[in-house]
């Protein structure tokens, strides 16, 4: 019986409803230009020094507007996408850089 117990202390449900979300799925260099266009911000950018004498670039891949409630990604990314749709039903987590 203890180990049904420990099984069921594992689960939950997580409800989350988004009535007005709006998915669009776009190439990546459209998808950049929209970046660029709605926030001013380059889509890519040169990270240096992450880790010792390592560099990275950094591209958007694709980002959810809060102020229109769209989610823009690569159709059939769903890496990326789910990260995104995060985001439309829990809010911002990245830290503002």
């Amino acid at each position: 019986m203890n180990l049904f117990a420990c099984a069921q202390q594992n689960r939950y449900k997580e409800t989350h409803e988004i009535s007005q979300l709006k998915v669009v799925f776009l190439d990546n260099q459209s998808l950049q230009e929209i970046w660029e266009s709605k926030t001013g911000k380059p889509s890519t950018q040169f990270q240096p020094w992450l880790r010792g004498d390592l560099a990275a670039v950094k591209t958007v891949r694709g980002f959810y507007d809060f102020s229109t409630e769209t989610l823009y990604c690569p159709k059939w990314n769903y890496e990326v996408c789910g990260h995104e749709l995060h985001h439309a039903a829990l809010g911002h987590f990245h830290p503002n850089n």
